[in-house]
């Protein structure tokens, strides 16, 4: 498996959104089989729409003197992205003004989801089903193997568990222990709140970094 593919699942593991949504679904009734259809929609989500990207990439790559300079661009794309996104999170008001600004006025959407079984597979989706740039990086990176279609399928089955391990974690504390992993949870949930922002800025850059030299190495 590509340690490049490693690093970037881990890059793209960073969800806080998706935890919050784990936590929700503690507070509630029927708290084991609820989680299990979040992680397993999630899962099924990332599963097929990284399958999907790997056909794509692998058609591209068919032709490897055409497919250069799309894939490059692609890159570079991704790259200035995420440098985006890490300049936007760093001007954003953090969380806590926002808190002190905004009052809550009724239950949340992910509160409204949370609901009913349908519709927390439907939340499953939602949250996944956008891939990041770093995900895309990732399906390239296994795309560029010289390996077979299957074998290729297989790791990117085997990275996704590593990439949702921020919903697949409190799963299994939930699963054995859902009263006391709560309070842990709501405890990391909420450094998170702290921290989060930082850590997307850090990733966001980190990654965006990389994948725009390697696209203008690539082009150029």
């Amino acid at each position: 498996m590509p340690s490049e593919a490693v690093s970037l699942a881990l890059a793209a593991s960073l969800y806080p959104p998706a935890l919050a949504a784990v936590i929700a679904l503690a507070r509630g009734t029927d708290v084991k089989l609820r989680v299990v259809l979040l992680v397993a929609a999630a899962y099924a989500t990332v599963l097929v729409t990284g399958v999907l990207m790997l056909v794509l990439f692998r058609d591209l790559g068919s032709s490897e003197h055409a497919a250069r300079e799309p894939a490059a661009a692609a890159y570079v794309l991704g790259g200035v992205a995420l440098l985006g996104l890490a300049l936007r999170l760093h001007r954003r008001p953090s969380a806590r003004s926002q808190a002190r600004s905004e009052q809550p006025v009724g239950p949340s959407r992910v509160d409204r989801y949370l609901q009913s079984r349908r519709l927390i597979l439907v939340l499953g989706v939602v949250l996944y089903v956008v891939p990041s740039p770093i995900y895309i990086g990732v399906v390239k990176v296994i795309a560029d193997t010289d390996e077979p279609a299957g074998v290729q399928v297989a790791q990117l089955a085997a990275l996704l568990v590593l990439m949702l391990w921020m919903i697949e974690l409190p799963m299994i504390l939930l699963l054995v222990a859902p009263v006391r992993s709560l309070a842990v949870l709501e405890a990391v949930n909420a450094w998170f709140s702290s921290h989060g922002r930082l850590l997307g800025e850090l990733a966001a850059a980190l990654v965006g970094l990389y994948l725009l030299v390697v696209g203008v190495v690539a082009l150029t």
